[in-house]
């Protein structure tokens, strides 16, 4: 159906599109397209929640890694080693207030109404990113990013990522007392192992992780967010 190809298909970019679309609706464009404040206010407690959800999914697997990492810490750590700290699920924001399910189905029925108003234009649409082949472009080049996952596996960091339409992903580390990143590798595979020995034998190393996608030899889209994880040593 044409009238859903301006969505993304990930998590993460269709909360891009998502804020964008609410934020573009100002107070000017609501009156003149004729939308309610009733269709206005569920749109705007549908971003708050889907975005806490995505922020709920990051955190969890923050939080899933950490305790793992913790485990290990405790099952193997050296006889005296420094106290690891125990692992507290944090989740950034205030929760927003329950909604129905099926926000993508609302979110299209409001895009079916703003396009068929007499006051609707084109330019209207690219502002709104409600017209097709031009969001799924944008989506494309502009707006994607990698979603990290890692754990330790067999004393190795294993880094999973799913690449989607893109060639493969730049993969940048610290770790220790580095201040900043620098490339670990350019991967075009969907699992990495990463096998560095730790700075100082025997003892645990927190390893932070960040990447681009890249398609040929150019980096697109945003920097995903930084995973950590503990390497025993």
């Amino acid at each position: 159906m044409k009238k859903s190809y301006f969505l993304p298909s990930g998590n993460a970019q269709r909360g891009v599109w998502l804020n964008n679309f609410k934020n573009k609706l100002t107070a000017a464009l609501i009156t003149k397209l004729g939308l309610s404040k009733e269709e206005t206010d569920g749109l705007n407690a549908d971003t708050l929640i889907f975005t806490y959800c995505l922020s709920l999914i990051e955190a969890a697997k923050t939080y899933e890694h950490q305790c793992v990492t913790f485990q290990l810490a405790m099952r193997n750590g050296p006889q005296g080693a420094d106290v690891v700290a125990v692992p507290v699920l944090s989740v950034a924001g205030v929760i927003p207030d329950a909604v129905a399910a099926g926000i993508f189905a609302r979110v299209l029925k409001l895009v079916k109404k703003i396009k068929a108003s007499a006051s609707y234009t084109d330019d209207i649409g690219r502002a709104l990113g409600i017209i097709g082949a031009e969001m799924e472009a944008k989506s494309a080049t502009d707006e994607v990013m990698p979603i990290l996952t890692g754990k330790t596996v067999a004393g190795d960091v294993q880094i999973k990522y799913t690449k989607g339409e893109n060639d493969g992903i730049r993969l940048e580390s610290k770790r220790g007392l580095e201040t900043g990143f620098t490339l670990l590798d350019k991967i075009n595979k969907n699992v990495y192992l990463d096998k560095r020995p730790t700075l100082v034998v025997g003892q645990p190393e927190k390893r932070e992780y960040r990447s681009w996608f890249f398609v040929g030899d150019e980096l697109v889209g945003q920097v995903s967010a930084v995973i950590t994880v503990t390497v025993t040593g």
